[in-house]
């Protein structure tokens, strides 16, 4: 099956807008994401926001999901674009910063329009 790669920003989707994308997804393929995402989610987890919560949560969701996720000796927005280019497969995000940089790359996106539905870009 073909995997989609969600990135940070798409993890902490279900609990910002309430929508379970992991369901959705599965149209696109097997969702999965980096290690690199997880330690950022740590990161986020360790304030006193808002989305310190939503790390939290989303950090309980991915292994209730048993969402995999692979190993990559890069960070940050480099991992995702080097590993979606190895693969070939789409990035699920809403960072539009990111989604310039994987345009450029020529990859494939799938992004959240209006706050419930997933297209591919």
């Amino acid at each position: 099956m073909k995997k989609v790669l969600l990135d940070t920003n798409f993890l902490l989707v279900p609990f910002q807008f309430k929508v379970d994308v992991y369901e959705d997804m599965r149209k696109f393929g097997e969702p999965m994401t980096l290690d690199s995402c997880v330690r950022e989610l740590r990161r986020l987890e360790k304030g006193r926001t808002k989305d310190s919560l939503y790390a939290k949560a989303s950090l309980i969701l991915l292994k209730m999901k048993k969402l995999k996720i692979e190993k990559s000796p890069y960070s940050s927005d480099t991992a995702i674009i080097k590993y979606a280019k190895l693969h070939d497969c789409p990035v699920a995000t809403n960072d539009r910063k990111l989604i310039k940089r994987l345009k450029s790359n020529g990859i494939r996106i799938i992004r959240l329009r209006q706050r419930k539905l997933l297209m591919e870009e």
